[in-house]
């Protein structure tokens, strides 16, 4: 297996992770009225768990970018798409619907094409 792989498979679920968690950080209301509310929003877990993943997907990221090209490298993000999408199905209860079906499968089909 190619050493990229783990810190791209790493850092692709970190990123989604991140957006589940902000994501249930928003869901809190407290996030419309942000600078009234920075209290409230600081000491939001998924807020600090969020922003925790991503800082932890930029290392690993950075890994691949020294050993991938920026133009191979960066079409494999879109795989973050799923990923959150599956996230956002079990732990926020969203919908799967056939367009997003489709368009898992059109992620799928470019990542295919433009890894290889």
């Amino acid at each position: 297996m190619k050493t990229y792989l783990i810190s791209l498979i790493l850092s692709i679920s970190l990123g989604s992770i991140a957006q589940l968690l902000l994501k249930k950080a928003a869901l809190l209301g407290i996030a419309t009225q942000a600078i009234e509310k920075f209290k409230q929003l600081s000491a939001t877990p998924f807020l600090w768990g969020g922003l925790l993943c991503y800082s932890l997907s930029l290392v690993f990221w950075l890994d691949v970018l020294s050993k991938l090209e920026l133009s191979r490298a960066y079409p494999l993000v879109s795989l973050g798409y799923i990923a959150s999408l599956i996230l956002g199905y079990f732990f926020l209860h969203e919908p799967i619907t056939l367009s997003k079906v489709n368009g898992i499968t059109l992620i799928i089909s470019g990542v295919y094409f433009i890894a290889r």
